[in-house]
């Protein structure tokens, strides 16, 4: 999933955001930037779609939204602090198009109410521009009101941008396998190399839900060496298994590393589908590339071997496939 962000308004002049007893620019790239790392440390694709300067209020909103859309982002998120006429507007609220409750949206509007503010709901944002304008989902975040006092000290003491930015972030968080079958969904339909519950499987099995050193080092979800890779890679003992089930570690070994977890699943199908150890006569993977039949596809990657694990087909049927339904990835198709 690729997920934009935008840290709303510019940071002078024209586009410039409201100014209240906190400046709302300021607090957006605060909020904004604080929740990009943390969404890229959980191994999301993000994209800053943040604009500084723009000649008019008009080119900053065309600006943010060319982003958007060329970067082809799946979900698009806009940070922003709320002002009222009076001053006296309290609350957090999000927008979305024709106020759909998107569970996102939803879910936003609760987790930043938990910090103490106000929970104003999802409303129709049909009317801004950059709900309007994106091919992604689009979500208007206004985190309070920033002209309110009693709205900035609850702000400021629950933890001002750190709190915020980690209330959304819990918001946003998708569950392992959810995250890791959708991405393998949209592959498998678009190149039917593996199926998506096999590869949820194995990433599961493989990074220990995301937990492992090359998961959250390398922002690699399989255990898959160099072999004529040319990207960056990651150093670490490698444990293989004989024939005789006893094991041997193998140091120094190199890991395939990346910028991402989602580049991660789609260099890992790449792999499958293009691996060869005779010169390119032959494809290692063949009898399993488009195969329908997961059980077939487990065994056949072992017997290829993908693994030196001698129960890695049962344990990924079993353990994981069977265990936490993995077959719903595929009857999506």
């Amino acid at each position: 999933m690729k997920i934009g962000i935008n840290c709303g308004h510019t940071i002078e002049g024209a586009g410039y955001g409201a100014v209240g007893f906190i400046k709302e620019s300021e607090q957006t790239r605060l909020v904004g930037y604080r929740l990009m790392d943390m969404l890229k440390a959980a191994g999301i694709n993000v994209i800053d779609c943040t604009v500084d300067r723009a000649a008019t209020q008009q080119e900053y909103l065309e600006k943010t939204v060319e982003i958007v859309n060329e970067k082809e982002a799946d979900l698009f998120i806009s940070i922003h602090f709320n002002a009222s006429p009076s001053h006296s507007g309290n609350g957090t609220e999000v927008y979305t198009y024709r106020g759909r409750k998107h569970p996102e949206a939803v879910s936003i509007c609760s987790s930043l109410s938990n910090i103490g503010l106000k929970n104003r709901g999802v409303k129709d944002g049909s009317g801004l521009y950059v709900i309007r304008k994106t091919k992604a989902k689009a979500i208007l975040i206004e985190v309070c009101f920033c002209d309110n006092e009693k709205d900035v000290n609850i702000y400021l003491r629950s933890g001002a941008y750190e709190a915020a930015a980690q209330a959304i972030f819990k918001a946003l968080s998708v569950p392992f396998d959810e995250f890791v079958g959708e991405i393998a969904h949209r592959d498998w339909i678009k190149r039917k190399i593996i199926l998506p519950s096999v590869v949820t499987a194995q990433a599961i099995k493989e990074s220990a839900w995301g937990k492992s050193e090359l998961a959250t080092q390398a922002n690699a979800l399989f255990g898959i060496k160099k072999n004529g890779w040319t990207g960056r890679t990651y150093i670490k003992t490698a444990v293989e298994q004989k024939a005789d089930g006893s094991y041997y570690p193998v140091n120094n070994t190199e890991w395939r590393a990346y910028s991402s977890w989602e580049e991660s699943i789609i260099d890992h199908n790449d792999y499958i589908a293009t691996r060869t150890t005779d010169g390119g006569k032959t494809l290692r993977y063949a009898q399993i590339i488009g195969c329908e039949d997961y059980e077939l596809t487990a065994r056949g990657l072992q017997r290829c071997g993908y693994a030196t694990s001698l129960t890695y087909a049962d344990s990924l049927i079993n353990d994981y496939i069977r265990k936490y339904n993995l077959l719903r990835f595929d009857e999506k198709i």
